[in-house]
């Protein structure tokens, strides 16, 4: 057994040891500054991601709150009054100027109370009318009925009756009736806010 140097030893174990320690701190500082750089860019690019692709996927927005009438311009008949609805409309990334966007039926009960209608059908979207209080609602598109209170009548093709809006209780006690105005999805039996 020959006993070595401790002088020879470390001498023989530094030259050697040495290039795999540079290499490995250039690797690191290296690995470091791309997941550093690509955090970095990665967070602006999914703002812009998030911002140019979020408007497409919103369902519905919940609608707008417009004032469509003073609520002794209803009929004090219970027979339903058309109201077109102008504002401000906006799209996933454009905003229009105020014009049509709608219509809705307004209609007084005994007990004081409104109930509002969006004038569209909700089997292909044409425009609902009012025939009489007898009939009641009358698309033409496919000739089907409506009863006063929005259910189906006979003969109706559409897959769920009128569909009804909110309308504001504490503003309508004011003697004015506010609406939350929505479309909603055509030819389907759920009520969708599109």
């Amino acid at each position: 057994m020959t006993a070595e140097k401790p002088e020879e030893n470390q001498a023989a174990k530094t030259p050697s040891d040495q290039p795999d320690e540079t290499a490995r701190r250039e690797f690191i500082a290296k690995a470091v500054s791309v997941f550093a750089g690509g955090a970095i860019v990665s967070v602006p690019i999914g703002v812009g991601v998030a911002t140019l692709l979020g408007p497409a996927f919103k369902e519905g927005q919940g609608g707008i709150k417009i004032r469509l009438a003073a609520l002794e311009d209803l009929p004090g008949d219970g027979s339903p009054k058309l109201y077109q609805v102008v504002a401000e409309r906006k799209d996933a990334w454009t905003k229009y100027p105020q014009k049509p966007i709608g219509s809705v039926f307004l209609q007084k009960l005994e007990d004081g109370g409104v109930i509002a209608f969006n004038s569209s059908c909700p089997h292909a979207g044409c425009s609902v009318g009012f025939k009489s209080k007898e009939v009641g609602y009358y698309c033409p598109c496919h000739e089907s009925i409506f009863l006063l209170d929005g259910s189906r009548g006979d003969p109706c093709v559409s897959p769920r009756g009128l569909d009804s809006l909110e309308v504001d209780k504490e503003r309508l006690n004011g003697g004015e009736v506010w609406v939350t105005f929505q479309n909603f999805a055509a030819g389907i039996e759920e009520k969708k806010a599109i």
